[in-house]
């Protein structure tokens, strides 16, 4: 008989087996919740016991609400029958989690949708499932976390490399091993060959256990069944979906998702949740932005050697000239357009095109005829290097896909731009206007966005694209005020112009880093603007800071895991970091593991020829200013309030900030800040407890 898992330690429990042996948790009364921790806490912590209680008002809060939360609930209901976007700020504490699933279950439950609820980490679907395990003493209920194949596939998962095989290829592999098991032929996939009979137990443990998805991946291993075959079949009668985001942003995953839940062609069936949403715009643009470089238009030529005649993409052009001319084209923009010392420079206009139409007497029609061509040869070559069992898809599809792309790219949503650096010259096509997951989300009967860093609402709204049909929501944090003290500095900047006309500012902020750490022993955050910028001070730092040194490194993984470990176990380290990074924003500290954090700098996005361009279309359409607004004080804001969010996590948290820059007075009333003479003086007092 197979047992169930710890939902505390994830230990494999036998079903005779009342307290989990691991841990020593008492299964029965177990309950896992965000009522007392923040959103998308790391799930590997035991977590506080919440009394499960029916709330007559809201029938699928499990809890008592406190706070605001009956307010979110009604105002998210009447949203949301009203077929309205929700949009909302609430902070650290409100338990977006739990509310935003009470409100749309009310709703779902009469209006017969299914709630695609998206997240952009697991631990945070893993939150979503430990609710609704909630809502189910109390309430029936349904749901089921997904993940990519890759995490899901037992079968191709000891494949050479199978961590680089790309998705498309894996999605290939799969189709073809299920159509070798469907037709009995040799080469099949045997955990595919066993899902339909191990469908009732898996149904069974989904609809009681209510399992993370990585939980529910091992409960099919074990019982030899394929993970990602048996949530397709599940997904269809859950009433609630935890997806990470490129489930929505992505159409052709999104018709599959549509079609998997039995809702295919039909939006208006869906109803979208989005948590974190400060994170979705730059997602969504970024899953519509590409590069071609020329590394890989060498590697299709050199593939062009495998053919043994060499194929045409018309009557007179064959595949080897015309990459060989692409990239011939690729170098000569980026002689015209790269000046002495530049490494970007935009293209405006079809140049590429022209150039490739000028020199093969091609109308724009053709031009998209040939590339179409190229895909079809590109997509034979890769089914052949999948029969030698190479699993990589063909460079010259690659470059065919990508080429097209780039045809359907000219309009005002995109800038253009050649690059060069020292690999290569290359072409890059930034989304800057993400129609393509507006006109989804407006095809949808009513939406819901929510994070603690999303004012201001209307800007948030009108740059994701929602319809004026929205209703816009802030809700105060349930913490005691007196808890949280942010200060800024009126007499310090990092300013680049500053800092180039004063030298002597740097040697100040560095000083005032490490007083500050210095005076408060309590484990600290030190959020610097870039890595260039705190690696300049590391060695002040490292030589003057009399406490243990913790350092975020770029592309070090493993190495900040470690690192991060070690400074939440202990009280007595400085972790030093980067605004927007890994530890700035899903991490928590609660309790004495944050106290104190250091923001040095405002996080404006660096100059570039996308932020330009966004920008002018913002003045364009909002009005002079809206642009800089849209583009830099916004995002800046949210990045230092993301970072300043650590240190509140639960009603008993204490915790002071310290921005050493004064162009924090422009933010001040959202980070509601106030300026100070004496950083170091405020913070000994602060946590002294003397008044300041």
């Amino acid at each position: 008989m197979m047992g169930m898992f710890c939902p505390r330690c994830r230990s494999l429990v036998a079903p005779c087996d009342t307290r989990c042996k691991s841990c020593g948790a008492t299964l029965d009364k177990l309950v896992e919740s965000n009522q007392s921790v923040l959103d998308g806490m790391d799930d590997r912590r035991p977590q506080k016991e919440v009394a499960i209680e029916e709330v007559p008002e809201a029938p699928y809060m499990p809890y008592r609400p406190r706070g605001c939360q009956m307010d979110i609930i009604h105002d998210m209901v009447s949203a949301l029958d009203a077929g309205k976007h929700f949009v909302m700020e609430s902070g650290t504490g409100t338990g977006k989690t739990i509310v935003s699933l009470a409100a749309c279950l009310d709703h779902a439950s009469r209006t017969g949708k299914t709630i695609v609820y998206l997240t952009r980490t697991n631990s945070q679907s893993d939150q979503v499932m430990r609710e609704l395990r909630s809502i189910s003493k109390i309430k029936p209920v349904t749901g089921i976390a997904l993940t990519g194949r890759s995490k899901s596939c037992p079968l191709f998962r000891g494949v050479k490399d199978f961590d680089s095989i790309p998705s498309n290829i894996l999605s290939m592999m799969c189709d073809d091993a299920r159509m070798k098991s469907n037709t009995g032929k040799a080469g099949g996939c045997r955990y595919y060959d066993r899902v339909q009979n191990a469908l009732p137990q898996i149904q069974q443990y989904v609809r009681t256990q209510f399992p993370t998805s990585d939980e529910l991946d091992s409960f099919c291993v074990k019982l030899q069944a394929c993970p990602y075959e048996a949530k397709k079949a599940l997904m269809k009668e859950c009433r609630v979906v935890a997806a990470p985001y490129v489930h929505i942003l992505d159409p052709d995953i999104r018709n599959s998702l549509m079609t998997n839940l039995d809702r295919p062609g039909d939006p208006e069936s869906l109803l979208i949740v989005v948590d974190e949403a400060h994170n979705l715009v730059d997602a969504a643009r970024g899953s519509e932005s590409f590069t071609i470089d020329r590394a890989l238009i060498d590697d299709a030529i050199d593939e062009c050697t495998t053919f043994r005649s060499q194929p045409r993409i018309t009557d007179v052009v064959s595949l080897k000239e015309f990459l060989t001319f692409l990239k011939s084209c690729v170098r000569a923009v980026a002689v015209d357009k790269l000046k002495m010392g530049t490494t970007t420079a935009l293209i405006e206009g079809p140049v590429i095109e022209e150039r490739i139409m000028a020199k093969y007497g091609l109308d724009m029609e053709r031009l998209e005829e040939a590339v179409e061509q190229m895909i079809e040869i590109g997509e034979s070559r890769t089914e052949a290097l999948m029969q030698a069992n190479e699993n990589r898809i063909s460079d010259i599809q690659q470059v065919g896909v990508l080429l097209k792309s780039w045809c359907g790219s000219s309009g005002e949503r995109y800038v253009r731009t050649i690059n060069g650096d020292r690999d290569g010259e290359f072409l890059r096509a930034s989304c800057i206007d993400p129609a393509e997951i507006s006109r989804f989300l407006n095809s949808t009967k009513g939406t819901v966005h929510m994070s603690g860093t999303l004012q201001p609402l209307d800007q948030y709204a009108r740059v994701i694209g929602l319809s004026s049909n929205c209703t816009l929501r802030k809700y105060p944090s349930p913490f005691p005020a007196e808890n949280r003290l942010v200060v800024y500095t009126e007499d310090m900047t990092t300013r680049w112009q500053d800092l180039k006309e004063n030298p002597g500012m740097k040697d100040r902020l560095e000083r005032t880093i490490a007083q500050l750490c210095n005076s408060v022993e309590k484990n600290t955050l030190v959020f610097f603007t870039s890595y260039a910028s705190m690696t300049s001070m590391r060695g002040y730092l490292e030589t003057h800071i009399d406490r243990r040194l913790y350092w975020e490194e770029s592309r070090n993984a493993k190495g900040n895991a470690a690192n991060l470990n070690t400074f939440r176990s202990r009280r007595d380290g400085v972790l030093f970091c980067v605004m927007g990074g890994k530890f700035a924003e899903g991490i928590d500290f609660p309790g004495d593991e944050l106290c104190f954090a250091v923001i040095v700098g405002i996080p404006y996005p660096p100059p570039s020829l996308e932020q330009k361009a966004m920008s002018d279309m913002f003045d364009a359409r909002y009005g002079p200013g809206k642009g800089w607004t849209y583009c830099s004080a916004v995002p800046a804001q949210r990045k230092i309030k993301q970072a300043i969010g650590r240190l509140i996590r639960t009603e008993t948290d204490r915790g002071m900030a310290v921005i050493l820059d004064n162009r924090a007075s422009r933010l001040a009333r959202e980070l509601d800040a106030v300026p100070t003479k004496d950083p170091v003086g405020d913070a000994a007092r602060f946590f002294s407890g003397r008044p300041g």
